[in-house]
């Protein structure tokens, strides 16, 4: 889910590992990374939402719309918890919806963002250069 704009993609892999030590959470655990979730996405869409600000970005208010409800879902799940109303299968299924929407999230309109913020701001073109990847070169021919 490399984007090519270092601060995105650095996002990513925070949200990433928050949303994955929720998924493993234990009820002992369950409270903390629920906070942890709830606070990355909120300096993460904070700091998108600056980048759409600052370069005019013509799809914010959609953009923005989407993050709202992730937020309201994930500070919905945190209030009931503060009350003792959820319970980890409830934490656990929060855990698999982010899980089951990031990716569409990143390729769609993340990976719109880093390229418009990118053009604004050098000129071109994100590049993500990928040390990992095999390239299968065909058997030379006699």
């Amino acid at each position: 889910m490399l984007l090519g704009h270092a601060p995105i993609d650095d996002a990513h892999e925070e949200f990433v590992e928050v949303v994955m030590a929720l998924r493993e959470c234990t009820q002992q655990t369950a409270w903390v990374r629920l906070q942890a979730v709830e606070a990355h996405l909120l300096s993460h869409f904070a700091t998108e939402h600056e980048w759409m600000k600052k370069t005019d970005f013509p799809a914010m208010e959609c953009h923005l719309d989407e993050h709202q409800k992730v937020l309201d879902a994930v500070q919905q799940v945190n209030a009931l918890a503060a009350v003792g109303d959820v319970g980890l299968t409830d934490v656990r299924r929060l855990a698999q919806a982010l899980i089951d929407w990031f990716p569409g999230h990143a390729d769609y309109m993340d990976s719109a963002l880093s390229a418009w913020v990118n053009k604004k701001l050098h000129g071109g073109a994100p590049v993500v250069l990928r040390r990992d990847l095999r390239v299968e070169t065909p058997a030379a021919t006699l």
